[in-house]
């Protein structure tokens, strides 16, 4: 048998290392597909520490924001079969108002993208994302889906798939020094708890306005005729405290904002 000397040795694996680094980084930008009725996810990647799932909808058919509105429920994430994750956040771009049946739900309708900051238990070591993902896809009738979605997530890999790159892009921002100022007074004479909400300078009138809060508080949004929203407390936990807050997602076609303020409830019922 004949033998290398230990230099040649070395500079093959040297030479072999940057087409394993450039396997990893070609790993597939998305899973596969689960198919559901009147609609379709996968897992679709953004690099090391991101990733989104992608849900394709089927004709009219809408599935529904982290407050579904006044009716429907959120999407459900449980990752607890992933391997070397540590945590895996999930963000949601601005809805839409959708009509249901005479409610007002917080929806999308065609396709979405909801991207999810990944942390890694090691960062030199891929990461194995493995998703139960439960959400509703409702047209005509709702139909409950449970999507079993699975993507490798390489170290130190760049490839990010567009449609993450887009939705990424869409996230609301926070309001900053140089945004809109944002005015919450209270109303009265409303039957139930209300607070008028305002921008300065005024928003676009295409802007709509969308609350999300702790569990169990529930607040509807409503354009006025001020050229403002009326914000209403509609729900409430038992034993709540006099404060809540609130995070405010306001949005038109070219931008969506958000900010999170304190709301005093007092011993309000509604």
């Amino acid at each position: 048998m004949e033998l290398w000397p230990i230099s040649l040795i070395v500079a093959a694996f040297s030479a072999l290392a940057p087409v394993a680094a450039a396997a990893q980084d070609a790993a597939p930008a998305a899973g596969a597909w689960s198919e559901g009725k009147l609609s379709a996810a996968r897992l679709i990647a953004g690099g090391a520490r991101s990733a989104g799932v992608e849900i394709s909808l089927k004709g009219a058919a809408h599935t529904y924001w982290r407050n579904p509105g006044d009716s429907g429920a959120p999407p459900v994430f449980d990752f607890s079969a992933s391997k070397n994750l540590a945590s895996a956040t999930p963000r949601f771009p601005a809805p839409r108002r959708v009509s249901e049946d005479g409610l007002e739900v917080f929806a999308y309708v065609g396709d979405v993208v909801l991207p999810i900051d990944v942390a890694p238990r090691d960062p030199a070591q891929p990461v194995d994302l493995a998703l139960d993902l439960r959400y509703a896809a409702c047209d005509r009738i709702c139909v409950p889906v449970e999507a079993k979605l699975a993507l490798r997530l390489p170290p130190g890999a760049t490839t990010a798939d567009p449609a993450l790159t887009s939705a990424l892009a869409a996230l609301p921002k926070p309001i900053g020094a140089d945004g809109p100022r944002v005015e919450i007074k209270p109303t009265t004479g409303s039957a139930k708890p209300t607070w008028t909400v305002r921008f300065e300078p005024p928003l676009d009138a295409a802007a709509d306005l969308f609350s999300d809060a702790a569990e169990g508080w529930f607040f509807g949004t409503k354009r006025n005729s001020g050229g403002g929203f009326d914000l209403t407390l509609e729900q409430k936990p038992d034993g709540a405290p006099s404060s809540v807050d609130i995070t405010l997602v306001v949005a038109d076609d070219a931008r969506a904002l958000e900010t999170t303020v304190s709301l005093d409830v007092g011993g309000s019922k509604p």
